[in-house]
């Protein structure tokens, strides 16, 4: 018989092998080769039978060892409820405010041995002991009352003051924070929110970063090379501060009080403020080192857009300087085949070339972001700019569809930026309203290289800047007129060539009922462009003065657009920064016609312009209740104009969001109505000069 059938013979088979561990071995058995070595019998796991040859022992018993293991369960329990009881009173005082948890306190972050290794689960601040995980605050996981400073340790800078937010944004899941997170940056779940309020509402957003490739870097640990630098991370943190009330409230520039073009606000230390400050410090560490010189550049062009929101002109003007200065030496301003001849260059970047057509146009529209807020800001004030045209040579951007899809663009069919005449002809393969945004920011460039090197150029004999004399109209005694000076004429004619020029799909800022804000602040740049050309040679006291004529009618042109953005439900707080001033720069045109009109005692047109003078104010209101730079340029405004200003008109907005006015807004579009067409523009303008408009 065999040794497998012995079992079937046995009274208790509580030590027989099981049916499937049987066949096996006899399958085995059956074909086994030559030589094989098999155990006799069946390898299998016995029921344990109380036998007189094995009694059983009480460890051995299932039963026991439940019972051992729930008494072990009590004694541990008894412990942590003595310890619990003997720290709970006096070391952990109930919190007033926000609910704490071990997990979301800096020192239990801190405690996560630094040494771990990145992308490890040692690397996650998990709780160590039973202690924290069955802590009481370890369950409340629904609070939705958050200091936004308790992830960096500066909870101290606003005692008492949190800030509620939405349950999704600092839910459970967002207990876990990497050991190595940067220090003074908000927590992750925050950090996203931030950046998707960043992408969702700055018009350059999708511009400066690839938004696909940015959003998915925030995946990574933080020590990971793709993953965003923290410089570029507070910097965000800070221009996404005005979208959001997650960071904490607002600064509201009406509470400061204005004290010049140039004060600075004692602005409070916010959250926005802060973030501020650990960029500018940060990105001087990774500069000094020489480390991810892009980054650091794109964080000066964030800087930038954050100093300008908040009219902070210092900062603003040498961050901006400051930027254009990093990007010369990764070559950002020119492209291949320009170079410099001098020998001992073999290279115009310090940095290895782009891997991707996507980090090349990253580059790219980096540059150009930072040039333009230089072009932009500029043109309010008299100093130089960063950088000469001269020294550029780059090629215009590509089209958003390009940009995000990363196809590649033949440089043999892109537009250079020092070809003059690429300002006026768009290819429509290659163009869009951010093409012609950074074009119309040439222009700027443009005025304000000849405003500024006019009388150098015309002292150092350069006939282009030397005016014609034109003897039947002018005296020997009179001063030569700058406008027949043949560099004046070029330019006034570029600017009524451009107008002029756009394609056919971008000749609305509102098509299809949205608002294309590059294409809106580019319409804007094309009136603005001739007020600052024209505006110090205009003179409404003489007749038949064609600048004051073109300044009047460019004013007349922004109120239209002002009136076009405002007839739409658009949140005018998310325009270009650049919009304000261009429509201060009509506001002032509007009230140095009012001033003349004053003077002529026509009645009619004293009460248009003010209207319209009214309107300017009130749209810079309603921009400065998001952004403080438009307040600052409504105070300006009131403040150049003082005579024929009053007071304010906007004080308070009502409940559907309008700001209330003394004047109805029927009666001020009425106004712009009767005051739209070029001709009465010219017989209001014969008017206040006491001439007859009929031949």
């Amino acid at each position: 018989m065999h040794d497998s059938d012995l079992y079937l013979h046995k009274k208790c088979d509580a030590r027989r092998p099981c049916s499937t561990c049987v066949r096996s071995h006899k399958h085995a058995c059956d074909h086994a080769q030559p030589g094989a070595n098999l155990p006799e019998r069946p390898e299998c796991t016995f029921d344990e039978v109380a036998t007189t040859e094995t009694p059983s022992t009480p460890s051995d018993s299932p039963k026991n060892r439940f019972e051992r293991l729930e008494t072990r369960i009590k004694e541990l329990e008894a412990l942590l409820s003595q310890k619990e009881q003997a720290t709970s009173p006096d070391a952990n005082p109930p919190s007033s405010s926000a609910p704490s948890s071990i997990q979301n306190s800096p020192a239990s972050i801190q405690s996560v041995p630094s040494n771990s290794r990145p992308g490890s689960a040692s690397t996650m601040s998990f709780p160590s002991d039973l202690e924290s995980l069955l802590s009481p605050s370890h369950l409340d996981v629904n609070a939705q009352t958050v200091n936004p400073y308790f992830w960096n340790g500066n909870s101290h800078l606003i005692e008492g003051a949190s800030v509620r937010v939405n349950a999704p944004l600092l839910s459970s899941s967002t207990d876990v924070i990497w050991s190595h997170w940067p220090v003074n940056l908000p927590h992750p779940e925050l950090i996203r929110h931030l950046v998707e309020m960043f992408f969702l509402f700055h018009p350059h957003a999708s511009r400066l970063f690839h938004r696909g490739t940015f959003i998915a870097s925030l995946s990574y640990p933080p020590d990971h090379p793709d993953y965003p630098i923290a410089p570029v991370l507070h910097a965000i943190c800070a221009v996404s501060a005005i979208y959001t009330a997650a960071g904490g409230p607002r600064t509201n520039a009406a509470d400061f009080s204005y004290e010049g073009h140039f004060a600075q606000p004692d602005l409070p230390d916010t959250f926005a403020e802060q973030q501020a400050t650990h960029a500018k410090e940060t990105v001087e560490k990774y500069l000094n080192k020489g480390q991810h010189l892009v980054q650091c550049v794109q964080t000066y062009v964030l800087m930038t857009w954050y100093y300008w929101c908040h009219s902070k002109w210092v900062e603003l003007f040498t961050c901006s300087g400051q930027s254009l200065r990093v990007a010369i030496p990764l070559g950002l301003n020119i492209c291949p085949p320009f170079r410099s001849l001098h020998g001992s260059s073999p290279t115009m970047s310090i940095i290895p070339p782009p891997r991707t057509p996507i980090e090349d146009e990253i580059r790219r529209n980096t540059f150009w972001l930072a040039y333009a807020v230089d072009r932009q800001h500029g043109s309010g004030t008299g100093w130089a700019l960063s950088l000469d045209d001269d020294d550029i040579a780059q090629v215009f951007p590509v089209t958003m569809e390009q940009f995000e899809l990363g196809i590649p663009v033949n440089y043999n069919v892109r537009q250079w930026c020092h070809v003059r005449e690429a300002v006026l002809f768009h290819p429509p393969d290659i163009t869009d309203s951010f093409t012609l945004y950074i074009k119309s920011t040439m222009l700027l460039s443009f005025i304000k290289n000849f405003n500024n090197r006019y009388k150098i150029k015309s002292n150092l004999g350069d006939t282009r800047f030397l005016p014609v004399r034109n003897f039947a109209t002018q005296g020997y005694g009179d001063q030569p007129d700058i406008r027949s000076s043949p560099a004046f004429l070029e330019l006034d004619q570029l600017l009524v060539s451009f107008r002029s020029s756009f394609p056919s799909n971008l000749k609305d800022p509102f098509r299809n009922g949205l608002v294309d804000t590059h294409l809106y602040t580019t319409f804007l740049t094309a009136h603005v462009s001739i007020i600052l050309l024209h505006e110090s040679h205009a003179s409404v006291d003489r007749a038949n003065c064609t600048s004051a004529a073109k300044i009047l009618e460019s004013a007349r042109a922004i109120l239209e657009l002002i009136y076009a953005v405002w007839s739409t439900n658009y949140d005018i707080g998310l325009l270009d920064y650049f919009c304000p001033f261009c429509w201060y720069l009509a506001g002032q045109c509007f009230g140095r016609f009012l001033r003349a009109a004053q003077d002529a005692a026509c009645v009619q047109q004293i009460d248009t312009l003010r209207a319209e003078l009214d309107f300017v104010r009130m749209a810079l209101s309603k921009m400065a209740e998001r952004v403080p730079l438009s307040y600052r340029y409504h105070r300006m405004l009131d403040a150049c104009i003082p005579e024929v200003g009053g007071p304010a008109v906007v004080r308070s907005s009502p409940a559907d969001g309008r700001p209330a006015s003394a004047v109805t807004d029927q009666q001020l579009l009425a106004g712009a109505t009767q005051t739209s067409a070029y001709q009465p523009d010219m017989a209001y303008f014969l008017k206040i000069n006491n001439l007859d408009p009929q031949p």
